[in-house]
Parts: C-alpha cells; sequence; structure tokens
C-alpha cells in the first residue's frame, strides 16, 4: 500500500511538472512573438480555446500563458471582447526562442488573418526590389472595424505589399478604447520608443498624431491615409476621393427625372458635412431647392430608422428617391422602409455607397461605389516607402479615384 501511494505522488509530480513545462514553453514562443517584428500592438489574441485545439494542448495552459504577460501589462483583457496587446514585449537576447509548438504570429492573433481576399497578379519581377529594407510604423483603429471589412482588407493588403517589397510593418492602436483615441502622452512614449524608419497613420486621429510626435520630438516622415474621403487638411496624405461618385450618384437620380430626392447620412462624421455640401449643390444646380437631408446618431438600426422615419416625415410620406450616403446605415434604411410597404426600386428609388465594404443587403442590385482596395495599399506603400527614401522631397496629397457602378434600385416600375 504504502508503495501504491507513493507511485501516485510521482505520478501527479509527473503529471504537475509537464504542465508547468508546456506553460513555460508556451510562454516563451509568446514572448518572442510579442517582441518580434510585427509587434502588433492593439491586435487581438486568437480566444483560448480556438488557440489550444490548434496547438493540440489544454485550455488551462494556454489561461496560464496568457495570464503571464497580462499580469506584465503586456496584454489586457477586455469584457466582452477579448485579449489584446497593450505595449511591446522586450524579450531577453539571449534567451533561445522556443519551438515546442511552432506558434506563428498568424496562428496567435485573429487580427492578422484575413479570408476570402481576392488579389490580382502581381509582378513577381519587382517582388523585394528596393533600394533598401524599411521598417513602416502602421498606425491605425481597424480593430474598432467589424471583420471582413474593406478597412481589414485594406490594411492587410498595406502589409502585403511592404513585405513584397521587402520592408518590415509594425503595427499600433491609435485607441485606447471604442469610445476615445489613445493620448497622447501615451503615443507619444511609443514614438520615443519605436525604431520605425517611418509611419503610415490613419487620419482620423492626425491631430493626436502630430501632437504625439511633437511631444516625441520625432523626426520621422510620415503619410496619413484615409478611406471615403475627399477633406484634404494635411500636408501628406493619400485618400479615396468620394466626392465625385457621391456627385454621380445624385446627379443620376436627378437624371431619372425624379423631383424629391432625400438623403440619410452618418453623424458624427466629418464626411457627413461634405455628403450634405454635394447633396444641396446638385439639388440647386437640378433647380430643386428641397432640403431633405437627415443624419442617422449612429450605425445601429434602431438610429437609421429614426432617420428614415423623419425623412419621410419631413417630405409628407412623398419622396420619389432617397440617396443613402453610406452604407453602414442601410439595414436600418430598409427595414424602416418595409414597415411602410414601400420596395427599393420599385415603389422609392434608393442609391448607396459602398464604400466601406460592409455587406449590402441581399436581394437587390445595388447602385454603389468602390474602388480597388489592392491598388490602393500598393500604391500607398510606394508612397510612404518613397518619403522614406527621400526625406528632403516635398510631398503632395494623392487622391485615388472611387467609381460609381449602376444598378437596378433606381428604377421604379
Amino acid at each position: 500500500m504504502p508503495q501504491t501511494i507513493e507511485t501516485q505522488s510521482r505520478q501527479k509530480r509527473s503529471k504537475a511538472h509537464l504542465k508547468s513545462q508546456a506553460i513555460r514553453n508556451l510562454a516563451n514562443e509568446m514572448s518572442w512573438i510579442l517582441s518580434q517584428p510585427p509587434t502588433c500592438v492593439g491586435a487581438r489574441i486568437r480566444p483560448e480555446e480556438e488557440l489550444a485545439n490548434e496547438l493540440g494542448i489544454t485550455r488551462r495552459i494556454v489561461r496560464e500563458a496568457i495570464k503571464l504577460y497580462t499580469e506584465k501589462g503586456v496584454l489586457v483583457r477586455r469584457q466582452g471582447s477579448g485579449t489584446y496587446v497593450r505595449r511591446v514585449h522586450s524579450h531577453p537576447t539571449d534567451t533561445p526562442e522556443s519551438k515546442a509548438f511552432g506558434l506563428t504570429h498568424e496562428d496567435m492573433f485573429t487580427d492578422l488573418t484575413t479570408t476570402d481576399i481576392r488579389t490580382q497578379p502581381l509582378n513577381q519581377g519587382l517582388v523585394g526590389k528596393t533600394m533598401q529594407s524599411l521598417r513602416i510604423g502602421l498606425w491605425s483603429d481597424w480593430q474598432l472595424s467589424p471583420p471582413h471589412t474593406t478597412t481589414h482588407i485594406v490594411l492587410s493588403m498595406f502589409m502585403r505589399h511592404a513585405q513584397l517589397a521587402g520592408h518590415t510593418m509594425t503595427i499600433h492602436s491609435q485607441v485606447a478604447s471604442s469610445q476615445q483615441a489613445l493620448p497622447v502622452q501615451e503615443m507619444a512614449r511609443q514614438l520615443e520608443h519605436a525604431s520605425d524608419d517611418g509611419f503610415l497613420v490613419g487620419a482620423q486621429y492626425a491631430h493626436t498624431f502630430l501632437a504625439a510626435r511633437e511631444k516625441a520630438q520625432s523626426e520621422c516622415p510620415y503619410l496619413f491615409y484615409s478611406m471615403g474621403s475627399s477633406i484634404v487638411d494635411w500636408d501628406s496624405l493619400i485618400y479615396v476621393d468620394t466626392e465625385r461618385a457621391s456627385q454621380r450618384a445624385l446627379q443620376h437620380l436627378v437624371e431619372c427625372d425624379y423631383q424629391r430626392i432625400g438623403t440619410i447620412a452618418l453623424h458624427t462624421t466629418e464626411q457627413c458635412n461634405i455628403e450634405h455640401h454635394v447633396h444641396r449643390g446638385v439639388m440647386l444646380r437640378a433647380d430643386l431647392c428641397m432640403d431633405f437631408h437627415v443624419y442617422a446618431h449612429d450605425m445601429g438600426v434602431a438610429s437609421s430608422m429614426q432617420a428614415t422615419r423623419e425623412l419621410l416625415a419631413k417630405a409628407n410620406g412623398k419622396l420619389d428617391a432617397i440617396y443613402v450616403a453610406n452604407d453602414m446605415v442601410l439595414v436600418g434604411v430598409i427595414e424602416a422602409l418595409k414597415r411602410e410597404n414601400l420596395t427599393p426600386g420599385k415603389d422609392i428609388a434608393i442609391i448607396t455607397l459602398a464604400n466601406r465594404g460592409y455587406p449590402l443587403p441581399r436581394g437587390y442590385n445595388w447602385s454603389s461605389m468602390v474602388f480597388n482596395p489592392e491598388s490602393f495599399a500598393s500604391t500607398t506603400i510606394r508612397q510612404i516607402s518613397h518619403h522614406i527614401e527621400y526625406p528632403d522631397i516635398a510631398t503632395s496629397n494623392l487622391a485615388i479615384q472611387a467609381t460609381f457602378c449602376v444598378g437596378d434600385t433606381h428604377q421604379l416600375s
């Protein structure tokens, strides 16, 4: 009996040792991934269960390894959202990289993998051909966008084209939460310790970046990028120009001889001012001085339904057409019209601008605005690379024109 107890005790110690060793091995691999480029500040870790299944280990081992870096402040847990990279992890240079699980960046992070991306053929003769290998810091708020949107696709292509050119890219977050931008002091601290040669920065938080850059006394070249805007306030910007496509969309409704045309835009965005300006300009030129224009206060279905009801009330229920200036509110618009027994393309004409990649409601051939994400990403990487290699040459803004594609939702029967 005593011998049996001793054997069981040794087996328990052996299992505990193996578990402890597995946690150390996984933590060591995570250490390397969190310290090597891309550093992925702001990236979301894959769910514990998903990681455990892929690596063939228990969920508890994954949880304990993640817990180590959460306690160190490298990772942060957000209730109901997941675990994110909070800061760059400094790994001891004399510690060898573990290969126990063969973990990679793609295995570990949710947001580095974008599926269903159809890429165009590349000129393979140009792959890796560059003056030098550059380190580009990408600042964005991509983690606030739903998966598989144009935002995610374009940022994935940024990384892809940087790698094809022989560059490396580090990823940083511009936001502290869904409600606020990263504080200037925190961004400045990261800029002070950054080893990047230049920065590619989302223009929505340009003021914060410029203030942080000045505070950090950084002299690195930078390039702002923006999708779905024609506001040009910055001296170094590449953007998708949607104003011409917006004009074409409204003009198309006028050409269909619609007299009472309303517009629904998304409030609290700078783009909404342009949409309102474009709407009034087209209406005035067509001698249709009717201010049928409302805003949805957010992307929620309830808000866009309310905006649709307000628009119909403002027009006394007599609208020929509606220009939905942002596809993010389209679902609520369609739901509100259904409740009024109105069908797009049959009872009321609808044109929308699908410039952000959100899935449009099925069952309709929507008129939409499109641009080539691959071309935008490729051009952007060339621009920032040239800016880094030739910092003394004055930069100029570059616009990528969006194309308006006509569907049949505006054809009333």
